[in-house]
């Protein structure tokens, strides 16, 4: 038995907010930009008996703070008799600045509401072996989806502080050996971004800045 990891690093998209000059947006609390990262492609089947694992890894610009808006992700496969399982959780770390030896970590679960037991099934919500599989939404013909969000998202402005030089959040999603089949995945991922200054002058409360 192993262990196959894919590593996928999401597109980048920025759009600035230029309605406001430098000067009032950092009296504001009026984000200078909204960042988003996505991804698709396959998350290829394994061997069998082994397990896999797919990894989303963002570097997020630690000369700027962020809030976390939207976090989720569907995966969808061909097979709609085959039932899907997996375990999707979100790790934030950040180093603590010059002269520290550790790294603050904080973990997120991703959150799939289950519903049937497979696409095919009419197992009640509630018995053991439906919540023993996520969900399975129909999409089109055979296909099916499961999609996953962030509950509870962080709420804190993500890092206003000095001397940190990586802000690191990896999402990761894992499926026991029973699930060899292949299934297309979709990744989304949004912040706002703000000046640090921001964070230093105003009280946070996601997902606006305010006196």
């Amino acid at each position: 038995m192993a262990l196959v990891v894919t590593t996928v690093t999401p597109e980048i998209r920025i759009t600035p907010f230029t309605g406001l000059s430098e000067t009032v947006r950092e009296r504001s609390g009026i984000a200078r930009a909204e960042v988003v990262y996505s991804a698709y492609g396959t998350w290829d089947a394994t061997g069998s008996g082994d397990n896999r694992a797919l990894s989303f890894n963002v570097s997020l610009d630690p000369d700027y703070g962020f809030v976390m808006m939207d976090a989720n992700a569907g995966f969808i496969q061909a097979d709609d008799n085959n039932k899907q399982e997996a375990l999707g959780m979100m790790e934030i770390t950040t180093d603590l600045g010059p002269g520290s030896t550790q790294k603050e970590s904080q973990y997120y679960p991703y959150v799939n509401h289950a519903a049937r037991q497979d696409g095919t099934g009419t197992t009640a919500v509630g018995s053991i072996t439906a919540n023993h599989w996520n969900t399975q939404f129909p999409v089109t013909g055979s296909n099916s989806v499961m999609i996953y969000n962030l509950d509870p998202k962080p709420t804190a402005l993500l890092y206003p502080f000095p001397g940190v030089s990586s802000i690191d959040v990896t999402s990761i999603f894992s499926e026991d050996p029973e699930q060899e089949i292949a299934k297309a995945y979709r990744f989304y991922m949004r912040f706002l971004q703000y000046d640090i200054v921001q964070g230093y002058n105003y009280v946070v409360n996601s997902p606006f800045l305010t006196r």
